[in-house]
């Protein structure tokens, strides 16, 4: 029996596998195999790691699902700029599109407002400073006097 042999008699042994030498005569060996996998050891435990990795991928779904669903729900929900419902002969796609495109046109809005507020914010900070500067105040005290608080 060469080593190669050995070794894949040996590998065969540790699974539950017997195999039969067959004489040296004859050029394709007839091994006899038997399996006992069942009952010759019990299996390892499964790597906790992939446990972990598995629960976590599972409530991914789980969210990804929910957050799906949840967006379906908004689609059918949303309206044309207009006001008007979307027509109901459009698919599932153009109306997703027409509510992503509306949204953005929502939230480009609001970023605009939030930069005009914060520049009129900026010159009236900078305005209640030379007030303070002129009086000899802290800002805090010209705020008081316009009825600001620290929060305005």
């Amino acid at each position: 029996m060469t080593s190669q042999d050995a070794a894949t008699t040996s590998q065969q042994s540790d699974r539950g596998v017997v195999s039969v030498p067959s004489d040296t005569s004859s050029s394709s060996p007839a091994p006899v195999a038997t399996t006992e996998e069942t009952s010759a050891a019990p299996a390892a435990p499964p790597n906790p790691r992939l446990a972990a990795l598995a629960v976590k991928r599972a409530n991914l779904d789980v969210k990804l699902a929910d957050l799906q669903a949840r967006r379906s729900a908004l689609v059918t929900e949303a309206k044309l700029p207009s006001g008007l419902d979307m027509p109901a002969d459009w698919s599932d796609d153009r109306k997703t599109k027409q509510a992503l495109s509306s949204a953005n046109v929502v939230i480009k809005e609001h970023i605009g407002l939030l930069h005009k507020y914060n520049e009129m914010k900026d010159i009236a900070q900078g305005l209640m400073g030379l007030i303070a500067d002129k009086r000899g105040v802290r800002i805090a005290n010209v705020m008081e006097d316009f009825d600001m608080g620290e929060k305005d």
